[in-house]
């Protein structure tokens, strides 16, 4: 007789449910390209304008790997128990309700600003070639094809998503090969480019300046890496999650080396930071991504052209998993009681209708900004809200799921995938998130005397961000000691170890998918043996990756 842990059955979503239609290279995409958008190929130009080449290429390593460390712990967590706004369940689930609330609301929130961020910079783009049509006709035209996309199906979802992020992915690969060529001197008379254009490394007139100049880096960082963690969120709807989720989570270190690291490093050693183009309070600035120029300086004018279009379609790319994250974080906040009932409201297609409609609604906001002209500070304001909360708050609630599991006398071979480096990857996120935020703090006050227009639109997350994510903290405290009556405290209180759940909403698989990963566990197993390695890295290994699968007397 099988035991309760192996004895799995076939799960089929009903309707009024969300449904499992994505696949393994949707899931795939969506975790390699699903996050290149504006604030790598805009916003990066300020980093280096504000904090200098090396400044801003030490920030994106340092956020790069906290980013890495999230990804894989809300993996461990999603992959064992499968369900949709993960950001606001598992909080809840294993820290506290309060946390739970203020977590998944001001994740929404991440999402939700971002969508109309996202926007603006779309009506900038096309300021690239001269046209008649005022800015907020074109986040207009290109809204409305995403808005039908995500009330159609999670398929239709995925399927643009992937077809979005292929574009993206090769475009960025095209430019680090032409832009190493010629930091490497091609093309030129004058030779390697070497780090000439690294003056200064790090912008500042003093070694205080020089420091503090790095803040902003930070923040602009923290806005690039938004959405690494986004394959966590899909795990509700993924086809096959054992096998999808692991795998795309696994490629994160490389993305974030090769697509980030790489990038703002190239950016950095083909552009003076004294240049106008990366300063973000310059038209310039506003208006041109440093990628594109790149293209120019080098006197490929139809490369130039081709990369701006890149650019939008990256953008429009960002909305599409924008309005997605937001649709399914305020489902689960409805479902766990921390939002509207009407948000519940799942159609026969597996689409959250209404917390769709709420979510694209903030798409408004994009076109009154830009109706105001006032898209280019608009974007800076809002690109600023939200720095690091979200995934400080993960990785707390992933010590606390792991310690809780073992204390339960759970064995790790029983989760579908296992973080690497426990605890240390958590430690480490924890450590460069509390101290960038107090970095910031500091930055934001230390010798400023005026507090100016263009002060207010990059520190936006300290008079608003941060005392909102607060409010919703205390909020969720007093609200959920209104539904259960235990006092005002009880929703402070953090979960007991031995009171944790990890049986409901546990993945569920179907025959078909335990054979498919039979079958893959035993291929990966040969090929261990021989020696050699594939695409599919350690994917079934006990050690830090996958756990083999207990097979059954009627399945050896």
């Amino acid at each position: 007789m099988e035991d309760s842990n192996t004895a799995l059955v076939a799960e089929i979503a009903p309707e009024g449910h969300l449904q499992r239609k994505l696949q393994v290279r949707h899931l795939e995409m969506i975790a390699i390209g699903g996050t290149i958008g504006t604030g790598l190929l805009l916003k990066s130009g300020g980093a280096i304008f504000t904090a200098g080449p090396l400044g801003a290429l030490i920030c994106y390593i340092i956020v790069g790997i906290q980013g890495y460390a999230v990804t894989v712990a809300l993996g461990e967590m999603a992959t064992l128990i499968p369900v949709s706004g993960a950001f606001s369940h598992f909080p809840g689930r294993f820290v506290s309700p309060a946390l739970g609330l203020c977590s998944g609301w001001n994740y929404w929130l991440n999402w939700a600003v971002s969508i109309p961020t996202e926007m603006s910079a779309v009506a900038q783009f096309m300021l690239f070639w001269p046209n008649p049509l005022p800015s907020w006709v074109w986040s207009a035209i290109f809204y409305l094809p995403i808005a039908a996309v995500n009330l159609i199906s999670v398929l239709s979802f995925g399927e643009i998503e992937f077809f979005l992020s292929i574009i993206k992915v090769i475009a960025v690969m095209v430019f680090l090969m032409v832009g190493f060529c010629v930091w490497f001197g091609a093309g030129s008379n004058t030779g390697p480019l070497w780090f000439k254009n690294w003056n200064p490394a790090i912008v500042g007139d003093s070694g205080i300046n020089k420091f503090l100049n790095l803040a902003s880096g930070f923040t602009t960082a923290f806005f690039s890496y938004g959405g690494t963690e986004l394959v966590g969120l899909t795990a509700a709807e993924a086809d096959n999650p054992r096998k999808a989720v692991p795998r795309a989570i696994n490629g994160t270190f490389y993305r974030i080396l090769i697509f980030y690291v790489a990038a703002i490093f190239l950016v950095g050693v083909l552009i003076p930071p004294s240049s106008e183009i990366l300063n973000p309070y310059s038209e310039g600035g506003i208006t041109q991504s440093p990628f594109v120029y790149v293209w120019n300086i080098i006197g490929i004018s139809a490369a130039a052209n081709i990369m701006n279009f890149v650019i939008i379609v990256a953008i429009l790319s960002t909305v599409n998993s924008a309005v997605y994250a937001c649709s399914r974080t305020l489902l689960r906040l409805a479902e766990d009681g921390d939002a509207p009932a009407i948000f519940k409201t799942v159609n026969s297609r597996g689409i959250p209708v209404n917390a769709t409609l709420l979510s694209l609604a903030f798409g408004v906001a994009a076109l009154i900004a830009n109706y105001a002209d006032a898209s280019g500070q608009f974007f800076n304001f809002l690109s600023s809200l939200f720095p690091a909360i979200a995934w400080i708050i993960i990785s707390f609630t992933h010590l606390r799921f792991r310690w809780g599991y073992v204390a339960q006398g759970r064995s790790l071979s029983d989760l579908p995938y296992v973080a690497p480096y426990f605890p240390y990857l958590d430690y480490a996120a924890l450590t460069i998130g509390f101290y960038v935020i107090a970095y910031m703090f500091f930055s934001a006050f230390y010798q400023v005397t005026n507090f100016d227009a263009n002060w207010f639109m990059s520190n936006s997350w300290v008079y608003c961000g941060y005392p909102i994510v607060l409010t919703l903290f205390v909020f969720g405290g007093w609200f959920h000691s209104k539904k259960t009556g235990n006092g005002f405290w009880s929703g402070f209180k953090l979960v007991p170890f031995e009171e944790m759940d990890f049986e409901t909403d546990r993945l569920v698989e179907t025959p078909e998918q335990i054979a498919q990963n039979n079958a893959l566990m035993k291929r990966s197993l040969v090929i261990q043996r021989s020696g050699r390695s594939e695409f599919w890295p350690n994917s079934f290994e006990s050690e830090n990756r996958f756990v083999p699968i207990q097979l059954t007397a009627s399945s050896k």
